[in-house]
């Protein structure tokens, strides 16, 4: 049999279509992994699609109905697929899986990403995580220790499990180098005792502390946990805080200076662009903000450290918009609610 596994997401790792194919060479198959389909997919007896953003679907869309017409029997997955299952439907006759996919889930492998857990049970609403994997935390013994130049944890809050799950993850992690807790840890769990998050995560070799600033409730537990960090000799490059903008309701400027807190306290921000569950557009622009008022602003000052230590926000600002409007470029598509 022959098996084709196709991503839609270019240049981002997907763990998801990476175990498939490594079950489908498990059970003996003959595998054809790719971005987009390709003409020896074409050719296979059946097909896997997976997007991990809703802007990938017009592509798997596209896929998937070509696929069909070629006799390739298709199916679809992936956390897209599942907040927009029903748009899927409607242009492919095709439905998704919808969340977590357990016959792939627990497969073993050289994978350079890995869950520990899943779950969240904060459900803020701009979150896909509760979509996905719901609230309730489920922890994992069985997880592969991620592999590679740039290994990942993709666990959504690790500090909500239990503390003989975080021992023992810490205790295994102590052997990958430049790890990546990419969601980070919560902040209005970190600050309840920094003491002892810290002594059990300072031996990891990690590529930097994470952090989000979601909501404005956020800032003091944050200023506090960077404040305990820097005690402690952690400087701003190593703690990074990915920090929600251009959301419905927010203003340009609540925005930036969401941002420059950040850099105030002294840590990294990273713009965390705001983007609905039901569009297959990527950049959203609140309608309430200004032609000139774009994220890409944000993100091109607040986003790049060298930036923004070698001159002001206004600087910068005068410097990109001067003698121009920002508009879509033919190659960007904006979308406004």
């Amino acid at each position: 049999m022959k098996v084709a596994v196709i991503t839609e997401s270019p240049d981002i790792y997907n763990l998801g279509a990476r175990k498939l194919e490594a079950w489908s060479k498990q059970q003996g198959y003959q595998v054809v992994y790719s971005y987009r389909a390709t003409l020896e997919s074409l050719m296979a007896d059946k097909a896997y699609l997976s997007a991990l953003f809703t802007w990938d679907l017009p592509n798997l869309i596209h896929d998937a109905n070509l696929l069909k017409y070629h006799g390739v029997e298709v199916e679809i997955g992936g956390p897209a697929a599942t907040v927009m299952s029903d748009h899927i439907w409607n242009l492919t006759r095709i439905k998704p899986h919808l969340g977590i996919d357990e016959r792939f889930e627990h497969v073993k492998g050289d994978f350079e990403m890995t869950f520990t857990q899943r779950g969240c049970p904060r459900g803020c609403e701009f979150c896909l995580v509760q979509k996905v994997e719901g609230k309730k935390i489920i922890e994992y013994e069985d997880y592969n220790i991620p592999v590679g130049a740039n290994p990942k944890v993709g666990d959504n809050n690790i500090l909500c499990t239990s503390w003989r799950h975080q021992e023992e993850f810490a205790e295994r992690m102590k052997i990958v180098r430049n790890l990546d807790i990419n969601s980070g840890f919560d902040d209005r769990i970190f600050v309840l005792n920094p003491e002892k998050y810290f002594k059990l995560y300072r031996d990891l070799k990690f590529e930097a502390w994470r952090f989000a600033f979601d909501k404005p409730e956020q800032q003091e537990p944050l200023k506090k946990c960077v404040d305990y960090l820097h005690s402690q000799g952690i400087g701003y490059r190593k703690i990074t805080v990915f920090a929600l903008i251009a959301g419905p309701g927010s203003s340009f400027e609540e925005d930036r200076k969401k941002l420059q807190f950040l850099i105030d306290i002294g840590c990294s921000p990273y713009p965390q662009r705001f983007r609905p569950f039901d569009t297959t557009f990527r950049n959203y622009i609140p309608s309430s903000w200004g032609p000139q008022e774009d994220p890409d602003l944000l993100f091109g000052y607040y986003g790049i450290a060298y930036i923004w230590k070698s001159c002001s926000w206004q600087e910068y600002l005068n410097a990109k918009l001067k003698g121009r409007v920002i508009v879509p470029s033919e190659q960007t598509t904006m979308w406004r609610d």
